[in-house]
């Protein structure tokens, strides 16, 4: 090199901003807050354009988008105003004939009632297999089946005593998870998801086959053996808010009422989902538990330090199904029937659901995400139903009419849930590293 001649600078390459993807987030939330749903997206989409900001102003020279992230600050904070004004007013004065008093009755009773205390006992199950273990059991259905019809079979079949139906109830899902954990646990997850999601419709298909309607009644299912249940109901003899011993009138509590053969069932239903949470409080807890989530983690360290992890699989696998037979033996007893239809995949994927929104791996997690999960799905029902309904319906025919309605509200949670699993994967009360699991 020339002495005269001076070295150049090397310089820094240039990146390419990009746009953040809080900010691209908070347009679509915003907008949708404004044409979907009166607003309920609203505060996401404010949450999110905050996000936005602060990660332009962290690293300017990596993330543009400050004027969507503000586009969208505005549409939410306009859609969350209209949201504040539209329920203040609904719960005061009604608008377009939609009663926002009713609307919340109705969905706190099912939030509280005997359907949320069904899927959260089958959520718990789920939460053993899923949460802590990391087995995919896309099956929960079928040991829901076989506890209802452990019981329905025993008695109106068999004529076994009542008592005796309920043990063979919680003996039928641990036989079910013998049969299936034995070919399968030792092989990779998506193994044990296949089996299970398959067993279940195998045993939906056989309950309700015109050839075994001798011993499961065929797709009329059974009924007949809830009597010993309905004649122990404490409430039966209450005369304190209606007359009339021996009926099931309905006991109106404030803001929410219920027969008294639901009373009946939600208390005997809470207690075991209470005992349930105590059961696997302490498992958890306990070295057992600690191996399961090893198991969940790392399986191949775990059986380095000489665990059988086949047989904590197994065990797993059959507590969960346990817990699973008694959501179905509680369904079974709370409708006085089992119908091979109630059992389908459908009721599984209701069951994660709850699981998810609640968070894997915490113990009151799936209880309070099957509570969440209907008091969604049955205030957004109640919501759309009176809203289409009427000579003057607050929604036109031509947006929806009164049949689509019962089917919108799974729409909308359906879109709800997409939205946590993006921005919140973990769950409302979750950790995001319980649910980190591989495909061993």
């Amino acid at each position: 090199m020339n002495a005269t001649q001076t070295p150049v600078a090397a310089t820094a390459p240039v990146t390419a901003k990009k746009t953040s993807r809080h900010a691209t987030t908070s347009i679509v939330l915003g907008v949708l807050g404004l044409t979907l749903t009166v607003g309920i997206t609203s505060p996401f989409a404010f949450l999110q354009a905050n996000k936005a900001l602060a990660e332009i102003d962290a690293a300017p020279g990596h993330y543009e988008g400050r004027m969507l992230a503000q586009v969208g600050r505005v549409l939410g904070v306009v859609g969350t105003v209209y949201l504040v004004v539209w329920l203040v007013l609904g719960f005061t004065v009604g608008i377009g004939g939609v009663d926002m008093v009713e609307v919340f009755r109705t969905a706190l009773n099912q939030a509280f009632g005997p359907n949320a205390i069904v899927y959260a006992l089958a959520a718990i199950g789920l939460n053993i297999h899923f949460g802590y273990t990391g087995l995919l059991n896309f099956g929960q259905a079928g040991f829901m089946a076989v506890g209802a019809y452990g019981l329905a079979v025993s008695v109106v079949t068999w004529g076994l005593p009542f008592w005796l139906g309920v043990v063979v109830a919680l003996l039928a899902p641990v036989l079910l998870a013998i049969l299936l954990g034995l070919p399968t646990l030792r092989l990779r997850a998506d193994y044990l998801a296949i089996a299970t999601i398959a067993t279940a419709e195998i045993l939906r298909l056989v309950f309700g086959a015109v050839e075994t309607k001798d011993v499961f009644g065929g797709s009329n299912g059974l009924n007949g053996y809830v009597g010993p249940f309905q004649d122990a109901n404490i409430f039966r003899a209450w005369d304190v808010f209606t007359t009339g011993a021996l009926a099931f009138e309905e006991v109106d509590l404030g803001i929410v009422s219920f027969s008294k053969r639901d009373l009946w069932s939600m208390l005997v239903g809470w207690i075991v989902v209470a005992l349930a949470c105590l059961v696997v409080w302490a498992l958890m807890r306990s070295p057992w538990g600690r191996v399961l989530r090893s198991i969940r983690e790392d399986e191949e360290a775990v059986r380095s330090l000489g665990k059988n992890v086949f047989a904590y699989k197994m065990q797993s696998l059959i507590l969960g199904g346990i817990f699973g037979g008694m959501a179905g033996l509680f369904l079974a007893l709370k409708q006085a029937s089992v119908v091979p239809s109630d059992y389908s995949t459908n009721m599984t994927f209701l069951a994660f659901t709850a699981l998810l929104i609640g968070g894997a791996a915490r113990v009151a997690g799936p209880v309070i995400g099957a509570m969440i999960l209907w008091f969604l799905i049955s205030g957004l029902g109640s919501f759309f139903g009176q809203a289409t309904s009427g000579a003057d319906p607050l929604l036109p025919s031509w947006v929806m009419d009164n049949t689509q309605a019962s089917l919108v509200r799974f729409i909308i949670t359906g879109l709800g849930l997409m939205l946590l699993m993006i921005f919140r994967p973990q769950g409302i009360f979750g950790d995001r590293r319980e649910i980190a699991i591989d495909g061993r």
